[in-house]
């Protein structure tokens, strides 16, 4: 029995014990809250700090995300912006080019007697001189260079643009009016008669000019004058305007006079030029 007594005390002291916490607890100001508040001060900076922690955590998993799909939209938004300026680019040039076919037309109800080709300027020649450039027209379309045959060549304008010097299956090769090897018979545009020569030289070609010469005397030339071809020699219809007089040149001793014409033709804009074929006249292809 005397080993059961303090047992007993002891039950008793901690019902009792349990009994006055609870009876405290639900108290205001008890004891549990003044144990939850001192304990609170130790455990939620710790609890705060592994929230901060969490959220850290969280917000840098969600911003690479955010960040990958932002990316995926700005590679997406960069493909769409190249596309439409690809496309841009090709409108700008079916644009141009109608405009140029557009002109074929006018050119076409000019010159009714010739079949008019139009081509594309495929390479120009390197350096401070134009010289001879390459149109992707050839043999396949018709065209027959040779000796004594070839075709003149014009721009939408209807402004000249030279000759056709050599002709392969798929591309020929176009002597600017300006080269030391192109001349045509021509005259002054308000004038019925005094045929003369253009021609093309070394001497004024890097000035992007053609001289006028052998003008009989009398003439009248004036600086501006308009010139066109005369449609002497065969190759060039009439009518075809070559260029304007800038400077007229005399010579006192010989009683000569010579011109300088500035071409209407913009060659190194040029994009797309047209052939003038007669089909009066004989073609090498027949035959073979």
């Amino acid at each position: 029995m005397n080993r059961k007594a303090p047992r007993i005390f002891i039950v008793v002291l901690v019902t009792v014990a349990i009994l006055a916490t609870m009876i405290l607890t639900a108290l205001p100001g008890s004891t549990r809250t003044i144990i939850a508040d001192f304990f609170g001060r130790v455990f939620d900076p710790v609890v705060s700090f592994f929230q901060s922690g969490v959220e850290s955590v969280g917000s840098f998993f969600s911003a690479v995300s955010e960040n990958r799909q932002l990316k995926d939209e700005i590679d997406k938004l960069e493909k769409e912006n190249s596309d439409l300026r690809q496309e841009v680019r090709i409108n700008e040039e079916k644009v141009k080019a109608y405009d140029e076919l557009e002109d074929a037309l006018n050119l076409k109800s000019r010159f009714k007697d010739f079949e008019i080709v139009g081509g594309e300027v495929i390479n120009r020649s390197i350096g401070p001189m134009f010289d001879l450039f390459r149109i992707n027209l050839g043999r396949e379309d018709g065209i027959w260079v040779t000796g004594d045959r070839s075709y003149p060549v014009l721009d939408s304008q209807h402004n000249l643009v030279g000759r056709l010097y050599s002709s392969e299956l798929g591309s020929s090769r176009v002597v600017p009016l300006i080269h030391e090897g192109f001349s045509i018979s021509s005259k002054v545009s308000a004038s019925a008669g005094n045929n003369f020569r253009v021609r093309g030289t070394v001497e004024y070609k890097n000035r992007r000019l053609c001289l006028a010469d052998q003008i009989p005397e009398g003439t009248p030339l004036s600086v501006g004058d308009l010139i066109v071809s005369s449609g002497d020699g065969g190759l060039y219809p009439e009518g075809i305007e070559i260029g304007t007089v800038v400077e007229i040149i005399t010579d006192s001793r010989s009683n000569t006079m010579q011109a300088l014409i500035d071409p209407n033709t913009q060659l190194e804009e040029l994009n797309y030029v047209f052939v003038l074929i007669d089909h009066a006249l004989p073609s090498d292809s027949e035959g073979k």
